[in-house]
């Protein structure tokens, strides 16, 4: 069994007012320190679309935790990491069959590319202390006047939950701290 760390979309635009920012940010650091040490692969997954133009700061990849020399990043428009880019070829030629998912943000990004992981028949682990949404302003708008009732740390609680929840046959789901997470 291969794994990877997917760091997604910790960029300036989704962490600035994240919760826990700088909790969640040096546990990715951490993460990732972690896997470079044991030679496992971290790929970057960049979000380009809305407000995350190319170039603009709030696309740049926080400072604290930016790639290595070498390090895959895959540009994706949708919520989906997987959704129309190459992000499975890049993990079929080095073999992956399982995932770490850490990143931003919790109730979009993340939450799609946990999906969509399972979907796609990885063993998925979410690091439930590695991912972050905005603090607020809470509650969210919806399209149709009604709002969403619940803040950043419910999100993150909720999400933990649903992926941890999830089964599909033939793959391993789990949600786990940072520091219990295993290559």
């Amino acid at each position: 069994m291969t794994t990877a760390l997917l760091v997604i979309d910790v960029q300036q635009g989704n962490t600035a007012e994240a919760y826990d920012r700088a909790g969640v940010i040096g546990r990715i650091r951490g993460l990732i320190d972690r896997a470079r040490a044991d030679d496992v692969p971290v790929i970057w997954v960049q979000h380009e679309a809305g407000p995350f133009v190319p170039g603009s700061e709030p696309w740049q990849i926080v400072e604290e935790v930016r790639p290595g020399e070498g390090d895959p990043v895959v540009a994706k428009t949708y919520l989906d990491s997987f959704a129309d880019t190459d992000l499975r070829a890049r993990l079929d030629a080095l073999g992956v069959t399982r995932l770490v998912l850490c990143g931003a943000a919790t109730d979009a990004c993340v939450r799609s590319t946990a999906a969509r992981s399972q979907v796609e028949g990885y063993d998925t682990v979410l690091v439930a202390d590695g991912h972050t949404t905005d603090e607020g302003p809470w509650p969210l708008p919806l399209p149709d006047g009604s709002t969403v009732p619940v803040g950043a740390k419910e999100m993150i609680a909720f999400t933990n939950f649903f992926v941890a929840d999830t089964d599909y046959p033939g793959i391993t789901t789990e949600v786990v701290p940072a520091e219990e997470v295993t290559w």
